[in-house]
């Protein structure tokens, strides 16, 4: 079986029972949070939603969309199948609580994503991706499938297990096309994330509360004050810049559209990249 595209919620208990064990399961997570003074709540859940769907259709795609391409020989040429699992709304945002979130603190995100890994796992599924769209909730994906894989009955079922954040699969690629320009990649409530919402729902973007402080100071992590691959959390340090990490100067609906296919592009590519490294 491969090549083929379902969604999860759509599929009855037995489509399930039978195919679960020859598809990659794809689980978006993201958050309900603030995202400055002119987008909404969803934003993460839009654009997590928007990337995971449109990946998992390209990973799936017999026909290889032009660039979708591993760099991996394989006699398979055709992508793997791919079962796509409901958004998980809900994530670690608590530092986001000083303006409003519906936030699940790290203890209690755990939990849920463990639930939910060892549900997939009972249900039949032996690939399973997690796709990331929320910055709180990185390091917390991936010590979930750390912690999966080590458990007795996964490892008799053999499951196998990615994370990542959309972001960090794409970095490259966007750089690439020139999301430089916009500042902070992929930033908080600035110009990325902002063009990206004007792309996939530009009636919840408020036009008329952009944020026009042109000097606005970003948050230590991303103002470039400390060398790559050092965390610095500190106190209050979100309410000291608004909320966001630039003001969305430069956010445009066409720039949306097409880091939205850009991106999604390289998360299809690492949900192959998986598929076929774990074959066999």
């Amino acid at each position: 079986m491969s090549g083929q595209f379902m969604v999860l919620n759509e599929m009855t208990r037995d489509e399930v029972r039978e195919l679960a064990p020859q598809m990659t399961l794809v689980l978006p997570t993201a958050a309900t949070e603030q995202h400055g003074p002119h987008l909404p709540l969803k934003t993460d859940c839009a654009i997590g939603e928007a990337i995971a769907r449109r990946a998992a259709e390209l990973a799936a795609d017999d026909s290889k969309p032009d660039g979708l391409e591993t760099g991996r020989p394989t006699a398979d040429k055709k992508g793997p199948a791919v079962c796509l699992a409901p958004l998980v709304p809900f994530g670690n945002s608590q530092h986001h609580l000083i303006y409003s979130a519906l936030s699940l603190r790290t203890e209690t995100y755990m939990a849920v994503l463990h639930d939910l890994l060892d549900c997939a796992v009972k249900a039949g599924f032996r690939r399973i991706f997690v796709l990331n769209a929320h910055g709180g909730n990185d390091e917390c994906v991936r010590l979930a499938g750390r912690d999966l894989v080590l458990r007795p009955e996964a490892v008799a079922a053999g499951v196998a297990f990615a994370a990542c954040s959309y972001w960090t699969v794409a970095q490259g690629a966007a750089r690439e096309a020139g999301v430089g320009k916009f500042g902070n990649f992929p930033g908080h409530a600035g110009n990325f994330e902002t063009s990206l919402m004007m792309a996939l729902a530009p009636d919840l973007v408020r036009h008329d509360r952009f944020p026009k402080d042109a000097g606005h100071p970003a948050p230590i992590n991303y103002a470039g004050l400390t060398p790559p691959g050092l965390l610095v959390q500190k106190s209050g340090d979100w309410q000291r810049v608004g909320g966001y990490t630039e003001a969305p100067l430069l956010a445009n609906e066409e720039d949306g559209r097409r880091f939205i296919e850009l991106i999604a592009v390289e998360v299809a590519k690492a949900i192959v990249a998986f598929h076929r490294a774990t074959a066999g």
